[in-house]
């Protein structure tokens, strides 16, 4: 089921068979790509997400294996495709046919965008591909039992990383800011948050001189489950 999103937060969908491709991934693959997708949908963008006629791409390597995502950016929807290629397949083959099909799929994400504007049913692509709309919160839909501290999380990194950019900080300068190491500092900037809590990244945004509210209200009756939600002011 869809969540209400966040002021700025875009959805994200996935093209074809991505999201079936991306739950094959690692975890820790899926961890760091599912927080650069996190990113993207407030607007956002992982350093290492390279610009590609008109979508980004995303890749980890993992024990012999290239694991790639590619999204929509500029879309008010987020679209993903993903595959996982091994070393050796990708010496056998060029990537190509890789190429051929993100393309492919990327002018299918566009229709489809073009229909979700218009109100139209979008036409299903020739190869077969269907879009599968997400929860909004793209851990939930790779079945996180923790989706929602997941999603916050990259939502912080983004407002931390927009207020140094702001102070035009070297990472040393900010390190010494918020009291961590500078290695620190370089995960936080490219959203490897695996050593960070939530609430250490709401001690760094005090740290910067912002207020942080928490506000506890009842969920409402339409919605199963609580949420939680990170609005940057």
């Amino acid at each position: 089921m869809a969540r209400p999103l966040g002021k700025g937060e875009k959805p994200l969908d996935w093209v074809g068979s991505s999201k079936k491709e991306f739950l094959s991934f690692p975890a820790r693959v899926k961890d760091a790509m599912g927080a650069a997708l996190g990113v993207a949908q407030f607007g956002g963008r992982r350093p290492a997400a390279k610009p590609w006629k008109g979508v980004f791409e995303v890749v980890e390597d993992h024990v012999g294996d290239t694991c790639r995502a590619v999204y929509t950016g500029p879309l008010p929807r987020s679209r993903v495709r993903a595959a996982r290629v091994s070393e050796e397949a990708a010496e056998r083959r060029p990537d190509c046919d890789d190429r051929r099909r993100t393309h492919r799929r990327l002018k299918f994400a566009l229709a489809d965008h073009e229909a979700d504007m218009a109100k139209r049913i979008p036409s299903r692509d020739t190869s077969g591909d269907t879009i599968t709309r997400g929860t909004g919160n793209v851990f939930a839909d790779l079945g996180y039992a923790d989706a929602e501290e997941r999603q916050t999380k990259p939502r912080l990194a983004l407002a931390i990383n927009d207020i140094l950019a702001s102070k035009r900080l070297t990472q040393s300068e900010a390190a010494a800011l918020l009291g961590v190491g500078q290695p620190k500092i370089s995960a936080l900037a490219r959203y490897r948050l695996e050593g960070f809590s939530v609430e250490r990244l709401i001690t760094f945004l005090t740290a910067l001189d912002r207020d942080v509210e928490i506000k506890i209200k009842k969920k409402p009756r339409v919605r199963a489950t609580g949420r939680v939600l990170v609005i940057a002011a």
